[in-house]
């Protein structure tokens, strides 16, 4: 699959900053992991060129963010309720948003991409959002991506939060403080972070 025709709209639409650090940095996190996942054979078997693909794709899962008001996006205290629902609901209006962009739906990757843009934030249990999938109905790759968005929002500061040192964000992961996920995925998760995080990170981060 040639997903640059795709991408090529997407950086015309400034919806996609895949040379930005952070960028690379969340490309290369979600590409460790989906490899290891692989080989480990806790996800369906990968090619090379389907785990670069996911991996690029996966840049694309906050998309929606666009479209949620600065105050409630950069809202340094915790978010009301009302507050939360409308923030949740970026991963529906990323999709809306992707919809009315005639050349991107013609493209081969726009079912994956949408897919991912929706369904980030899915979790096994079926306790996530916006359509409270479970288990297995949620494609495999994006519950990989995912994981790779819950851990690398934890090790990153945020208006609301401090950064939280590798360790401390591995152990929240495996004990479901950010929802619940595959326990195939997590015990790999867990066996392997500490490999993947300086190979992705190397010594920029806290790690205790």
């Amino acid at each position: 699959m040639n997903i640059e025709p795709a991408f090529t709209v997407l950086r015309r639409e400034q919806l996609l900053m895949d040379h930005a650090p952070h960028s690379v940095q969340f490309e290369n996190l979600t590409e460790c992991l989906l490899r290891t996942f692989s080989i480990a054979a806790v996800i369906p078997p990968l090619t090379m060129t389907e785990i670069q693909l996911y991996a690029a794709l996966a840049l694309l899962h906050d998309v929606g963010k666009r479209a949620i008001p600065q105050e409630i996006l950069n809202k340094p205290g915790k978010l009301t309720k009302e507050e939360f629902s409308i923030m949740k609901s970026y991963t529906t209006q990323g999709c809306d948003l992707l919809e009315k962009i005639p050349e991107l739906r013609e493209c081969e990757a726009f079912p994956l991409i949408c897919d991912v843009c929706r369904h980030h934030h899915e979790r096994w249990d079926g306790s996530g959002y916006p359509d409270r999938l479970a288990g297995d109905s949620i494609t495999p790759w994006v519950q990989v991506v995912g994981l790779a968005d819950a851990f690398d929002a934890l090790i990153h500061p945020r208006v609301y939060k401090p950064a939280y040192p590798r360790d401390q964000a591995s152990d929240m992961i495996v004990s479901g403080a950010c929802g619940i996920f595959n326990p195939l995925l997590l015990a790999c998760f867990a066996q392997h972070i500490r490999a993947i995080h300086r190979a992705v990170y190397g010594m920029c981060h806290n790690t205790l």
